[in-house]
């Protein structure tokens, strides 16, 4: 370690355009930590998950961190390995962190396949990450703090798991900070955590537990700062935007005012099942262009084995029921689903298609760490490769050839209804 404050680097690779919320709360968190006042300095860099592995270890190098900080995700994955094998290279006395949904459910076998990685924090990484770079900068034992999984002395060592935050307003705001400057179009707030549901390819529910929401207070102070950096268009990253129809109604009432204002919430994730005409009229009132839901598959095999409800009055119901009000509906599917067949996907496609939604989406599944999938994988008769991003190779029901020729028409059916639909068309916000 260098002499002074511990030099710390967070580094995102998001998707061009964004910047990880992740690192935003574990910067804003840490710089709020009292203890670590005046020992440890950070420094964020927000990259792009194209850009070559060497170029990015060029960043990082420059930056001379004494900790590099990564959050990854299976898209980012291979990217993030080969980058920590070229920085651990160059830098051989720096202490590598790594965090979120891909590694955290794994972290000692991250460890083993991953020699340059020297830590991993699991679940929820604000007060971990705090405690471990308090412990870091004091010469302490790593593998010695919650929610830790560490080298220790030619062995790897897990500490016991951190229970999940039970104030959300604990932790401190990325906007609200200032550690996160909004992006047009690409700003996210988050106002609860966990999920209703615990759909058996999603680790969001199961990593969790239960549902707990950040204040009202909390969630209107975002908003207005998002609003006030002149950003127009942004979203919110729930899982279930219309988790209770009382939320649904107050998140409805905060928007209203900044969308008589032009300011629009783009590709929120809904449960369909539950909209009628009232409820999108209230997402239509909060500056709702377009939604995301499922139904992912229409198989009752599948939606059995997942753990999925699907209505299909209902969903085609919620679906008439947002395109009155000119809202723009995405259809998802997964092809790849245990107890799917190829007639399933094909049978989904075609009730999609009925509903005239405006815009359908088609993925492969990635079978992700911690999910069921993955812990059954075996049970349900799923083939997948182990590296990321994890993508399904055959399942009991269907052969890899029957899996590729769903993608290729899959992506045909998509490419020519778009064609026909053209961009979505969001409808008037009422004033």
């Amino acid at each position: 370690m260098s002499a002074g404050p511990l030099r710390v680097a967070l580094l995102g690779l998001s998707s061009s355009g964004y910047q990880s919320l992740a690192l935003g709360y574990l910067r804003a968190s840490a710089e709020a930590d009292s203890r670590l006042a005046g020992r440890v300095g950070f420094q964020t860099l927000d990259l792009t998950v194209d850009l070559d592995p060497w170029w990015v270890a060029f960043r990082v190098v420059d930056m001379r961190p004494d900790v590099l900080g990564i959050s990854v995700t299976c898209w980012n994955a291979r990217k993030v390995y080969e980058l920590c094998d070229i920085v651990r290279g160059a830098m051989p006395e720096i202490t590598i962190v790594l965090g979120g949904p891909e590694v955290g459910p794994i972290a000692e076998r991250v460890l083993e396949l991953n020699p340059a990685v020297d830590i991993i924090v699991r679940g929820e990484g604000e007060e971990t990450f705090s405690d471990l770079l308090d412990t870091l900068s004091r010469g302490g034992k790593p593998w010695r703090v919650e929610g830790v999984t560490a080298r220790r002395e030619g062995s790897i060592s897990s500490a016991p798991d951190r229970s999940i935050i039970g104030t959300l307003d604990a932790i401190a705001s990325p906007y609200l900070s200032g550690v996160c400057q909004p992006l047009e179009g690409s700003a996210y707030i988050e106002t609860y955590r966990g999920c209703p549901h615990k759909c058996g390819y999603c680790f969001e529910g199961k990593g969790y537990g239960r549902v707990r929401c950040f204040s009202d207070e909390r969630v209107e102070a975002e908003v207005a700062a998002i609003v006030a950096s002149g950003v127009r268009t942004f979203s919110f990253i729930d899982p279930v935007f219309n988790l209770t129809r009382e939320r649904l109604g107050w998140l409805a009432g905060l928007m209203e005012p900044y969308a008589r204002e032009g300011v629009r919430l783009h590709t929120i994730e809904v449960d369909i099942e539950r909209i009628g005409a009232e409820e999108a009229a209230l997402l239509k009132m909060a500056g709702v262009m377009s939604v995301e839901t499922g139904p992912q598959t229409v198989g009752s095999a599948a939606l059995a084995i997942c753990r999925r409800s699907f209505d299909r009055d209902r969903f085609a119901a919620g679906v008439g029921a947002l395109r009155a009000e000119g809202i723009s509906v995405e259809c998802d599917f997964i092809v790849g689903l245990p107890g799917d067949t190829l007639q399933d996907f094909l049978d989904g496609l075609r009730f999609a298609l009925t509903l005239d939604p405006g815009k359908i989406q088609i993925s492969t599944l990635h079978v992700l760490p911690g999910t069921d999938l993955w812990e059954r994988a075996d049970e349900f008769g799923l083939v997948f490769r182990e590296e990321p991003p994890h993508e399904v190779v055959c399942t009991a029901q269907m052969s890899f050839t029957d899996l590729r020729r769903a993608e290729v028409l899959g992506s045909s059916v998509v490419a020519q209804y778009s064609a026909r639909t053209g961009p979505p068309v969001a409808g008037a916000v009422a004033s």
